[in-house]
């Protein structure tokens, strides 16, 4: 009796769990995307830390910056980006740590911070992003969003299998080795425009040697790495931002 009694507790259980998500408009996913879910989470979670000397290219519309320095990223949502001169005196420098970016202009002596989320990257961008998204775009190690709730395998198209995300605010599509896990490709939508992240790897190598982002026709980067470095044990304080006193301070909401 009690053996009949825990079978139907458990029977219960997983209808109402079935119900619950069928409510939530959540579609189980197939065995095979479960596999290649735990798979790219095991691809980032073995990756400890990142540094690197970078060179950044961004355009935004018509204006175009290059930056030349040292780039710091430590998953799950923290990095720091160290421009610096011909002359290797920092220039600009950028951390994000707490769900918080903040930067400070060393030669304009000017320093901002706002909040990195879905919110505000989807106001500056046009594609809800948020600290973890960006760390995990800088390592080439992509996980899911947050609140899953579809996940889907398409077929292979010119660009190789993908893997498309629906979540309850972004829309991904991951292009991928699906033995090795290894994203060479990511489309990220749900917002005014989409933000597409192309990597080139050279083999065997843990992180990609270069990043091409484009969001729309406004917005272009490409992010080259020099000399990459993994598991260094940076330290949690390398991520933040002593701002000099009397700097001009913006929060930006």
């Amino acid at each position: 009796m009690r053996a009949r009694r825990l079978v139907s507790s458990t029977g219960l259980a997983l209808c109402l769990a079935a119900c619950t998500a069928a409510a939530r408009g959540i579609v189980p996913p197939s065995d095979e995307a479960r596999r290649l879910l735990a798979l790219l989470q095991l691809r980032r979670d073995e990756l400890a830390d990142l540094r690197t000397l970078a060179e950044v290219t961004v355009r935004r519309g018509g204006r175009i910056q290059r930056f030349s320095g040292v780039l710091l990223v430590k998953p799950p949502a923290s990095l720091r980006f160290e421009a610096l001169s011909p002359l290797g005196q920092p220039v600009l420098l950028l951390t994000v740590s707490g769900g918080t970016l903040s930067a400070y202009n060393v030669v304009e002596n000017l320093a901002f911070s706002y909040q990195v989320n879905e919110q505000t990257t989807s106001r500056w961008l046009g594609v809800p992003l948020d600290a973890e998204d960006l760390v995990g775009l800088l390592l080439g190690r992509v996980i899911p969003s947050r609140g899953l709730r579809r996940v889907e395998i398409l077929p292979s198209d010119g660009e190789g299998p993908s893997l498309e995300l629906t979540g309850e605010r972004q829309r991904a599509r991951l292009w991928l080795d699906v033995e090795a896990g290894e994203v060479h490709k990511v489309a990220i939508g749900g917002g005014r425009t989409t933000l597409v992240v192309t990597y080139t790897r050279p083999p065997g190598s843990p992180v990609p040697s270069e990043i091409h982002a484009a969001a729309g026709q406004d917005f272009e980067a490409t992010v080259e790495y020099r000399e990459p470095e993994i598991a260094t044990g940076l330290d949690a304080e390398r991520f933040e931002l002593r701002v000099p006193n009397g700097a001009n301070v913006q929060r930006i909401r």
